[in-house]
C-alpha cells in the first residue's frame, strides 16, 4: 500500500516506522528539515521537504487515487487543507485527519465529509486517563469487543493473592468466572506465560477480563487500593480540562495551571472546577495545597520536562500515585519505574487507533503494548482466514509467542482453552510478541 504521511513529529514518525515494517510504501512530508533526517535511513521511507497542504508537494509525493493519506501535523488547518486538496485535486482513496478538540471539531465533517476517518489524539488519552482513575491499581485498560472484553495491566505485589503461585490456581479463587493472563512483563522481558508460570513480586500482569470482575482480579495481584477521591491535574491545555470536566462530578478536582491566561480561559470554561494559577512543580505551592491528601497527581501540561519534574515532586511530597504524559519515549528509559506510577504515551495510544483503521478488515482493533514490545488485535473468522473456522484453538499449534485467550461469540465472552472449537463471525483476542509470528499464522489460514 502507498502511504503518504504529513507531519514527521513523534506521532507521524512512530506511525511512518511502524507502517514502513509491513510492506508499505510510505513518503513522509514535513517543511522541517531536522524531523525528516531521522527517517532518510529507514528501509522503506522516503521523505518529502515541504508545505504538506500544498499540490506541488502533494504531487511530488506521488498521491493517487490508490494512496492512503495520513494528515497527522500539529496544525488542524493544515491537515483539513491538505484532505481537501488531497481528495478534490488527486483523488485520494482514502483519508485520515488528525483534530485536536477545537472549534474545528465541530465543523470538519461538513467541510470535508469525504474524510474517511478523524482522529483526535486529546480525546483518546482523556478516555485513557479517566478509564485508570475509576479503576485503582490498574496501569493500562484496553478495550475490545466495543467495550465488552478489558485487556488489563497490573503491578503484581506481595499482598495479592495469587503472587507466589502458580496462574492454574487462579481458579481455585475464582470459580464463579473465568479470566485469562496472556502475558506477563518481567525484568524488560516480555513473557506470553502458561498455567505453571509463577506470579512473582513485581511483575507487571495483564489479564483479560470484564469490567465488573477487574477489581477482583486486581485482588489477586495486590491489595485493592482505595477508591480515589482527590485528583490534581497539572496542566490546563485541552487535554486537562477536557479531564477535570469528564471527571469533575466523580472527585474533587484541582487543576493548576502556571500560565495566568490558559487558567482564566479554564476558569471560564468550567463549572464547579476549582482552578489554580500555579506552577505545579513549585513545592511551597505544593505544600500548600495539602498534596499529601492527593490520591493522584496527573500531569498533563504541553511540556514532558515539566510533566516529569512536577510528577516527581508531587511524588515526593506524598500524592499516593502519579499519571504523567510523555510524548518523548527517550525519557521512558530515563524515569525508573518505581518513581513515576503510570506513564501514558500519546503518540502509543494515537498510532494504535491509526493501525486499527488502516487495518480494518478481518482486524478490528489493535493496541500496541509496552513500547511497542507485544502487540493485541481483534481478529474477525471470516473468508479472508477461512481454514481457521471449525478447528480448536489447540488445533492452530501457535508457538510460545502468540496466545489467543479470548473469543467473542455473538453476545458471549469465551475464555479460550485448547479444546475451544473456532467458529465463523467469532472474534478472536490474539497476543503476539513480534510480526513474523502474526504473518505465519495468518500465511497458514488464510
Amino acid at each position: 500500500m502507498k502511504i503518504i504521511i504529513l507531519g514527521g513529529g513523534s506521532i507521524g514518525s512512530s506511525v511512518a516506522k511502524e507502517l514502513s515494517s509491513e510492506e508499505n510504501d510510505v513518503v513522509v512530508i514535513d517543511n522541517n528539515k531536522k524531523n525528516l533526517e531521522p527517517l532518510k535511513s529507514i528501509e522503506g521511507i522516503k521523505t518529502v521537504c515541504g508545505n504538506g497542504s500544498s499540490p506541488r508537494t502533494l504531487s511530488q509525493s506521488g498521491l493517487d487515487d490508490e494512496s492512503l493519506l495520513l494528515c497527522l501535523t500539529d496544525s488542524e488547518e493544515t491537515n483539513l487543507l491538505a484532505s481537501i486538496v488531497g481528495k478534490h485535486k488527486f483523488n485520494a482513496g482514502r483519508i485520515v485527519c488528525r483534530l485536536k478538540g477545537s472549534e474545528y471539531t465541530k465543523i470538519a465533517k461538513e467541510i470535508t465529509p469525504f474524510v474517511d476517518y478523524f482522529i483526535n489524539p486529546e480525546d483518546l488519552i482523556t478516555d485513557e486517563i479517566n478509564s485508570l482513575l475509576h479503576h485503582p491499581g490498574s496501569l493500562e485498560i484496553l478495550d475490545f469487543a466495543e467495550g465488552s472484553i478489558k485487556l488489563v495491566s497490573v503491578r503484581a505485589k506481595t499482598s495479592g493473592l495469587l503472587v507466589g503461585r502458580q496462574i492454574k490456581e487462579l481458579k481455585n479463587d475464582l470459580p464463579d468466572y473465568e479470566t485469562r493472563i496472556p502475558a506477563i512483563y518481567r525484568n524488560d522481558e516480555l513473557i506470553i506465560p502458561n498455567g505453571e508460570t509463577v506470579i512473582n513480586d513485581g511483575d507487571e500482569v495483564f489479564f483479560i477480563a470484564d469490567e465488573k470482575h477487574i477489581s477482583d482480579v486486581t485482588r489477586e495481584l495486590q491489595k485493592l487500593e482505595s477508591k480515589y477521591k482527590n485528583i490534581y491535574i497539572a496542566g490546563a491545555g485541552n487535554i486537562g480540562k477536557s479531564l477535570a470536566k469528564k471527571t469533575n462530578e466523580d472527585f474533587n478536582i484541582k487543576l493548576i495551571e502556571k500560565c495566568e491566561e490558559q487558567s482564566e480561559l479554564a476558569n471560564e470554561a468550567l463549572d464547579n472546577v476549582l482552578v489554580l494559577n500555579a506552577d505545579a512543580a513549585d513545592k511551597d505551592f505544593l505544600d500548600s495545597e495539602s498534596i499529601q491528601d492527593c490520591d493522584v497527581f496527573v500531569a498533563v501540561t504541553h511540556d514532558d520536562e515539566s510533566n516529569v519534574l512536577c510528577s516527581l515532586m508531587a511524588k515526593k511530597l506524598g500524592s499516593k500515585k502519579t499519571v504523567t504524559i510523555i510524548n518523548n519515549e527517550a525519557y521512558f528509559d530515563l524515569v525508573g519505574k518505581n518513581e513515576l506510577d503510570i506513564i501514558i504515551s500519546p503518540v502509543q495510544i494515537t498510532v494504535s487507533h491509526i493501525l486499527k483503521y488502516i487495518r480494518k478488515g478481518t482486524v478490528s482493533n489493535v493496541h500496541k503494548v509496552k513500547k511497542g514490545k507485544a502487540e493485541a488485535i481483534e481478529l474477525l473468522i471470516d473468508d479472508r482466514v477461512k481454514n481457521i473456522s471449525g478447528k480448536t484453538v489447540g488445533d492452530l499449534d501457535l508457538n510460545e509467542n502468540i496466545d489467543i485467550p479470548c473469543i467473542k461469540r455473538d453476545e458471549d465472552i469465551l475464555m479460550a482453552h485448547g479444546a475451544t472449537e473456532i467458529l465463523d463471525n467469532d472474534h478472536l483476542i490474539v497476543f503476539y510478541k513480534n510480526k513474523d509470528d502474526i504473518e505465519d499464522f495468518y500465511n497458514r489460514y488464510k
